[in-house]
Parts: C-alpha cells; sequence; structure tokens
C-alpha cells in the first residue's frame, strides 16, 4: 500500500516531475541530429570525446578541438558528453542525458521555491509548469542544448548554497558555493552576472539577519560576506586568465565591452520576442528571426507583468523584492544572449537561451499566488496551464526528430534568413541531393552574399565526388569570403596534393597549421608529404608538433608506422 507520507514529500515530487518530462519529451530520445552544431561536435571529434583518456585535454581547449576551433572555452561542457559516452554514444544515448538532465534541473527549481519560501504545493505545480513549458524543448531534443540544462544546475545549485550559508553561517556552504560556481564558469560564460544576482539577493531578503544558530537576529558578519565576495572576485579572474590563455592559442579577437554593449543594443527589441514565448508560447520556432509577429506577444507580455506588479506592490507588498529579484534575474542572464560573433544578419535568437533567464519570470509569477488560494482551489486553472504547456511541446519536439524536418521548419518560419537556407543545403549536402543543395546554397547567397561555409561545403561535396576543378574553386572562394577558413585551405593542399603538385600542397598545408596550429589533419598530411621526399628533419618537426596534440593510440596507422621509423632520431632531440 502507497505511504500517504510519501505523496507530500519531496521525492514524490522528483518522481512526478520526471514522470511528466518523459511523458511529454520522451520520444525524442529517438530523435536523429538536426545538423547543427553536433558535426564538429560530436562526429568529427568522436575519437576524441569517446575516450576517457583525453579528460584533462577538455580543459585545455577550446569547445571544438581538435577538430575545429571555436571562441568559445567551456569544457564541462565536453566532458559530458564525454561521460555520457562511456556509458554509450549517440543520438540514443545523448538525447536521454539531456532529458535527464533536465529532470534534475525541475527537480532543483522546485527545492528554489522551497527555500525562497513558497509552499510546496505550488512550488510543484510551477515547477511542472517549467518542466513541460514549449520553450524548453531544444534542451531534451537538440543535443547540443544540454549546455543549457548544465548551467542552470550550477546557477541554481549556487543560489541554493548561498542561501543555506546566509541562514545558518556554516562555511560548507560557502565552499559548495565556489565548487559549484567554479564548475559554472567552466559550463559557460553566461553565469558571469549570478554574483550580482545574489548580493541583490542578499540585500533586499530577511535572510541577512540569521547568521547562526545562537544569535539569529544577529547580522552576517561582514567577515562572511568580504569571503564570499572575494572568493568570486578570485575565482572570476581565475577563469577569466585561463580562458584568455587557451583562446589565444587560436588567435581570437574578442568582443571588446563597448562593441558588446553596441549589439545588445541593436538587437534589445529582442527582448520581446523572448517575453511573448515564455506567456503565450504559440509561435516558437527552431530558427526565430526579429520580426513584427513576435513583438505582438512580447509587448502584451509586458504590459501584463507590468500591470502585475504594480497591483502586486498594493495587494501583496511583502513579496515585492522577489519579484523584483525574478525580473532581474530574466534580465541579467538573458541580456548576454542579445550578443553574438556572427554577422548581424545571421543573428539568431535561439530559444533554449530564454531556458535560465524563464526562471526569473517563474519568480515573479509564483510570487503573486496568495497564500490563501494556494489550496486545492489551484488546482484547476493550473491542471489547465499543465495541459496547455505539455500539448504544445509535445508538438513542437517533433521539429527535432532529423535535420531535414528541423530545417525546413526553419526555411518555412524564417524564409529571409540565410543561416536557414545554409542549413537546409548542408543536410541536402549530407543527403547526397547536390542539386537541392546548389538552390539553397543560392538563396543564401542572395540573402547575404558574405555568407560563410557555403562554398566550403559545395567544395567538400565535390571533393567526396572526385570533381576536383569544381572543388578548387569553391574552396578559393570559401578563402575570399573567409580568410582564416583552415579547412578550405587544408582541402585545397590536397587538391594540390592529388595532382602532384608537392610545392603549392606544402604551401596551403602549412598554412592551415598556421591558422590552426592544432588542426591533426593538416599536421599528418605535412608528415606524409615530407616523408615521401625524405625530408627528414621536416618531417620530425611535425611529428613533434603532431605528438603535442594527438596521443599515439589514437593516431592513424600510416603516421604510426613513420612514427616508428623516426622514434630514434626523434628521441634524441630536445622536447620529443
Amino acid at each position: 500500500m502507497l505511504n500517504i507520507n510519501f505523496l507530500w514529500s519531496k521525492w514524490a515530487v522528483f518522481c512526478f516531475l520526471a514522470i511528466i518530462i518523459f511523458a511529454v519529451f520522451g520520444r525524442a530520445i529517438w530523435f536523429d541530429y538536426v545538423n547543427l552544431d553536433e558535426g564538429v561536435l560530436l562526429i568529427s571529434n568522436e575519437f576524441f570525446i569517446t575516450k576517457i583518456g583525453n579528460i584533462f585535454e577538455v580543459f585545455k581547449h577550446d569547445i571544438n578541438y581538435p577538430s575545429a576551433t571555436a571562441p568559445y572555452y567551456r569544457p564541462m561542457f565536453v566532458l559530458s558528453f564525454m561521460l555520457n559516452s562511456q556509458l554509450a554514444s549517440g543520438p540514443i544515448a545523448y538525447h536521454i542525458g539531456n532529458i535527464l538532465l533536465h529532470v534534475f534541473v525541475s527537480y532543483l527549481i522546485f527545492l528554489l521555491f522551497i527555500e525562497l519560501g513558497f509552499k510546496k504545493l505550488i512550488s510543484a505545480a510551477f515547477a511542472s509548469f517549467f518542466a513541460v513549458h514549449p520553450a524548453v524543448t531544444a534542451i531534451v531534443a537538440w543535443v547540443p542544448g544540454r549546455i543549457e540544462g548544465m548551467l542552470a544546475i550550477f546557477v541554481v545549485l549556487s543560489f541554493l548554497f548561498f542561501i543555506k550559508f546566509l541562514k545558518t553561517g556554516r562555511w560548507l556552504y560557502l565552499g559548495l558555493y565556489f565548487v559549484v560556481f567554479a564548475l559554472g564558469l567552466l559550463t559557460k560564460e553566461l553565469i558571469l552576472p549570478l554574483p550580482l544576482l545574489l548580493f541583490f539577493y542578499f540585500m533586499t531578503s530577511d535572510v541577512r539577519w540569521t547568521s547562526d544558530v545562537k544569535t539569529r537576529s544577529r547580522r552576517i558578519s561582514n567577515v562572511r560576506i568580504l569571503t564570499w565576495l572575494g572568493g568570486s572576485a578570485v575565482i572570476m579572474t581565475t577563469w577569466f586568465f585561463i580562458r584568455k590563455i587557451i583562446l589565444d592559442k587560436i588567435q581570437l579577437v574578442d568582443l571588446s565591452l563597448f562593441k558588446m554593449l553596441v549589439i545588445m543594443w541593436s538587437n534589445i527589441l529582442a527582448i520581446l520576442l523572448y517575453l511573448g514565448k515564455i506567456l503565450l508560447p504559440f509561435d516558437l520556432t527552431v530558427l526565430p528571426v526579429l520580426e513584427k509577429s513576435g513583438f505582438i506577444y512580447g509587448s502584451v507580455v509586458l504590459a501584463v507583468i507590468l500591470a502585475l506588479f504594480w497591483i502586486g506592490r498594493r495587494m501583496s507588498p511583502q513579496t515585492t523584492n522577489i519579484r523584483i529579484l525574478g525580473l532581474v534575474w530574466f534580465v541579467i542572464f538573458l541580456a548576454p544572449s542579445l550578443v553574438s560573433y556572427d554577422q548581424p544578419v545571421r543573428m539568431i535568437f535561439f530559444e533554449h537561451r530564454l531556458y535560465l533567464p524563464m526562471l526569473g519570470l517563474f519568480i515573479f509569477f509564483i510570487s503573486l499566488v496568495p497564500e490563501h488560494r494556494t489550496s486545492y482551489r489551484f488546482l484547476l486553472p493550473a491542471a489547465g496551464v499543465f495541459v496547455l504547456f505539455s500539448v504544445l511541446a509535445f508538438n513542437y519536439s517533433g521539429f527535432y526528430k532529423d535535420k531535414m524536418t528541423f530545417w525546413q521548419k526553419a526555411v518555412a518560419d524564417s524564409p529571409q534568413s540565410s543561416r536557414a537556407h545554409n542549413g537546409l543545403a548542408s543536410s541536402y549536402i549530407v543527403d547526397g541531393k547536390l542539386e537541392e543543395a546548389e538552390a539553397e546554397f543560392k538563396k543564401a547567397l542572395a540573402l547575404n552574399p558574405k555568407e560563410k561555409r557555403i562554398h566550403l561545403l559545395l567544395g567538400l561535396s565535390y571533393l567526396d565526388k572526385k570533381m576536383y576543378s569544381e572543388a578548387q574553386t569553391e574552396l578559393e572562394k570559401e578563402i575570399e569570403v573567409d580568410p582564416k577558413q583552415f579547412v578550405a585551405y587544408h582541402n585545397l593542399g590536397r587538391i594540390y596534393a592529388q595532382n602532384k603538385n608537392l610545392k603549392k600542397a606544402e604551401e596551403f598545408f602549412l598554412k592551415t597549421v598556421e591558422i590552426n596550429p592544432d588542426y591533426v589533419l593538416a599536421r599528418q598530411d605535412l608528415v606524409v608529404l615530407y616523408y615521401s621526399q625524405n625530408k627528414h628533419p621536416q618531417v620530425v618537426v611535425q611529428l613533434k608538433e603532431l605528438l603535442r596534440v594527438q596521443k599515439p593510440e589514437v593516431m592513424h596507422p600510416q603516421i604510426l608506422k613513420i612514427l616508428e621509423t623516426y622514434a630514434k632520431e626523434a628521441t634524441r632531440q630536445q622536447g620529443f
């Protein structure tokens, strides 16, 4: 017989959240990749992320190492796939991992609501709203979307440990906060504003008056707060310099603070786009761009929020600070999503970036529910919202089932986006539909003549078909658009090598490693090229560079044979 006490326990809430999440999003387990960021991260780098021996290498490189480069240092994100792959790899295993992460986040949100002083029933209800909200679909249905779930875990845990520290004064909770905050920084830089949010909570919350068990009315000591501030500053400073060292290796020109603010201001209307998706999630799309239709929903929601804030100040002034906390949470975690390294015409306002900021508005709305109405009478409207969100989320998740469905939806909803046509064309190429791909590439170029990777993908497709002349033309066009596209240089080198023009092949291979010194494929080709010409000193130099970025056990068999040939000579050289 089921214990009635269990039904009111926190474990019951966890089980309920897990059941509803698997019911709404469970079919995503059998979804395929959608050809958005998985190519490099999970396919090209599969040999790297499936080897647990590379665990420390993850912390030494950018997110796309070793097959490509990217201006992001997020080692915990890559590590999650490495750990996931030790059990199983591939779309099924990774989708299961994403769903489990979302279950954990939803439960932590329930605990946060409890810690903020809300009743268990209302906390469970709002946690369930979050769990099945249509805007969270990408977190479970799109494999790389797990980064937002991981970030949310570290942010919410940091908040919970900080509250515990304020309430008890125990140093253990401060230490746990430091650990979790550091892991959050190694997951995604969006966690940087968290200390500002926590300081706001400290200054506006009653918990700052309860420090230890002996004198609960005494204010938290200045030493403790200064320790928290100083420790957070040390962690952020250390992370900043580590990130700078890592990204300097790929010759990244970072955005200045002024440039970030300019970009943020130019995209300020996107806040309305995001607002509309929270309260009125009827117009979701896999590749959102700024459109007037999105502003209508956002304007309505903004008006509702302002009205509710004014009403709330009059009806329940005691929770005003919590409502302000929720609004601050929303703004500070959403603002960085308005900045991008991409061209303005290619800016996409992805819905997965709403995952963490949306929690701030949930805090705002939960604070508006009067305590005397959190009885069973609350369940009927709550059930209506829950069912609506569940149906919308279930239907919407179907657009993530495979690459063609995803990108056809993107083009249908955002026909003016060159990135949408580029993505659809790339999917056609993967399926071997070159004519359809060329048609979509032309549409993308008409919308944005400087669209990157179009000529690269065409060139690679021609190369696979051994159409070397056509491939060379496209790769050269790609370099005109993007002079730092090292993959284009590398494959031009291979074309010249195929045509026995070894001097030009060497020139392009060297240009490749000049742009990306850690690009393994180019180093391997240089080793083979020099070995075939009996240029022994150059072979040794390239082998040294190759061993710097790749362990012998994962090397290509041909390279291993050359390595054995030069082992004695290489050993005598310093650093080998």
